[in-house]
């Protein structure tokens, strides 16, 4: 038994010496006894020498190809992280998503000369929110949040979770265009009943929103995110 976890948690080369080791200590003690009288050489002694090696072989080999499946799966599951583009906890495309997909709207953009907004809303107090409801209603709470900014939205504007209190919405609008999206955000907000049924629904949500539109002067995805990005800083609501 021994033999069979030293050999399942080392390589193969360790466990045939720990083997060997064991083997000779064994038939010495074996041959020791045999000598002296006290003891006869039987069948399961040549038994166990044969057994035990053959045991840390197998062993080893077994646990050599679980080590190498174990590595695999967190191969596969680091890369499935990096492809999946869909928020497991709201369902809603996610950072990587809009890094991968920024990129292809501001090329049509460009090529077709269409208007191109990025909008992004941060709820305020969402750790607080989070402590209060629980981190399940609240990411309930914030799934029922972005669709009700949908409904401000036309139907080839995307919506975006970027992490647990930020959301980003691609529309094909100009600045005075996101303006108006905006308030509607605002609005629709303020009069949507977010918690029914709840002993929270009194709570209001408050949010910032920060926005640009994509000009030639910006060179790739992450620039035009951190300038809406910046935008949430000028929105200051009393």
């Amino acid at each position: 038994m021994i033999i069979a976890v030293i050999s399942y948690y080392t390589n193969v080369t360790f466990s045939l010496i720990v083997t060997l080791i064991v083997d000779f200590i064994y038939m010495s003690i074996k041959l020791y006894l045999n000598f002296t009288g006290n003891l006869t050489a039987e069948f399961n002694t040549y038994y166990w020498i044969v057994i035990i090696p053959i045991t840390a072989l197998i062993v080893s080999f077994m646990s050599k190809n679980i080590v190498l499946l174990q590595e695999k799966v967190i191969s596969l599951e680091e890369e499935n992280s990096r492809l999946i583009m869909i928020d497991e906890s709201t369902g809603i495309r996610n950072d990587k998503a809009i890094i991968m997909e920024l990129p292809i709207y501001m090329n049509i953009s460009k090529r077709h000369n269409l208007p191109l907004t990025l909008i992004i809303v941060k709820v305020k107090f969402a750790d607080k929110l989070k402590r209060i409801l629980g981190r399940k209603k609240y990411l309930e709470l914030l799934v029922q949040t972005c669709d009700i900014f949908k409904k401000a939205l036309r139907e080839e504007d995307v919506k975006y979770i970027l992490d647990e209190s930020t959301l980003a919405f691609i529309t094909i609008t100009n600045e005075d265009g996101a303006k108006v999206v905006k308030n509607r955000f605002r609005e629709n907000i303020n009069n949507a009943d977010l918690i029914q049924y709840s002993l929270y629904k009194n709570i209001k949500l408050d949010i910032q929103m920060g926005s640009c539109t994509f000009d030639k002067s910006i060179k790739d995805s992450m620039e035009f995110l951190i300038k809406a990005e910046k935008e949430i800083e000028y929105d200051i609501q009393e």
